[in-house]
């Protein structure tokens, strides 16, 4: 039977996480608080469908409908997200659940995208050009290190060992603003919009003072350098952002430092895997950190009805995504804090 559940029906949303959490292909990008944090930041109308069986939940699928004059309406599972789309714990049922959607949503959105796995026979056009770099946390620590690449990785930890860097858990309102901060250099050396602040604040209340993600920063003396944060779902971990101080990652390479601190909880608190997040096959300079910890690489697949458009289908070697990005590095850092998350918006 499908249903539709409500955002913020407290009872709804427990049983869709509860759902979420079990399912081995649930992500935090399915959680309530994600969803939520999205909402209230960008004010997209959430659809949020439910399948049910004698009352247990058998499926779900989370969508936003994004309308703006750039791009007319469009149904995106999820906006803003490395990975959305259906979750059902009985995959026969799914190819006709996502049948009713598309029907749905045909004269409503111009677009439909979803970004993951959809049933085979579905009548959306896929697009296979991110990747996925996924580590096994179950192999332990001391099995995790000897895979680690030694020249980069591991020199890059002991350096910043030995320069005295801090890392520290700060899940509060004052660590979120000092990651803020570093992100607007981050996206900015990268040539891309950034998150507007309150997108951060929803983060940190709906999402880690719930307990399904937490920040690192890193510090020299009192001095934050470096920033990593990361959503959980279920035993699994996704590294969602990172951000530092472009003036200091030649000194003393704390990300590194980061992504290992992050193993380590990981492994002590029992969590299966870690997900690196998307990654343009272009970026070579990221695919390399990425592999360099051992992971493994998987395809991931977004898929598009009628056609494939929309801001997760622009590859970044074409000469219109560059023009972009040279673009927007030259900008004043003062006029991208005002009209990057005015930007970031539009393309969703």
């Amino acid at each position: 039977m499908l249903d539709k559940f409500s955002l913020y029906n407290e009872d709804e949303m427990m049983q869709w996480d509860a759902f979420v959490e079990a399912h081995p292909k649930g992500t935090p990008y399915h959680m309530s608080g994600w969803l939520r944090a999205i909402e209230e930041t960008y004010s997209f109308k959430p659809a949020l469908y439910v399948w049910r069986n004698k009352g247990a939940i058998t499926g779900v699928f989370p969508a936003f409908l994004v309308k703006n004059f750039m791009s007319g309406s469009r149904l995106i599972s999820l906006p803003f997200s490395d990975y959305g789309g259906p979750l059902f714990s009985d995959e026969s049922v799914a190819q006709e659940a996502l049948h009713q959607i598309i029907e749905e949503h045909k004269g409503k959105a111009k677009l439909i995208e979803i970004r993951g796995n959809v049933p085979d026979g579905s009548s959306l056009v896929s697009l296979t050009y991110y990747k996925s770099h996924i580590l096994d946390l179950k192999q332990g620590l001391s099995v995790l290190m000897k895979k680690i690449d030694k020249r980069t990785i591991q020199y890059s930890i002991r350096k910043a060992e030995k320069a005295g860097l801090e890392i520290k858990e700060v899940n509060d309102e004052r660590g979120m603003e000092e990651f803020y901060k570093l992100n607007i250099l981050t996206r900015k050396k990268h040539g891309v919009p950034s998150q507007p602040r309150r997108f951060f604040k929803n983060l940190l209340k709906h999402v880690i003072l719930k307990g399904h993600g937490y920040l690192l920063l890193s510090y020299d003396r009192s001095q934050v350098v470096a920033g990593s944060l990361f959503l959980t779902s279920g035993k699994r971990m996704h590294y969602k952002y990172n951000a530092s101080n472009p003036d200091v990652l030649g000194k003393i390479t704390p990300n590194h430092a980061l992504t290992w601190h992050a193993i380590k909880k990981g492994c002590e608190e029992g969590y299966h895997s870690l997900d690196f997040g998307r990654t343009s096959p272009y970026n070579e300079g990221l695919m390399r950190f990425k592999a360099m910890w051992g992971s493994v690489v998987l395809d991931a697949n977004y898929y598009y009805y009628p056609e494939i458009n929309g801001a997760s289908s622009m590859q970044e070697d074409t000469k219109l995504y560059k023009i972009l990005t040279g673009v927007w590095r030259k900008l004043p850092s003062p006029v991208i804090e005002i009209i990057g998350p005015w930007v970031y918006r539009y393309v969703a």
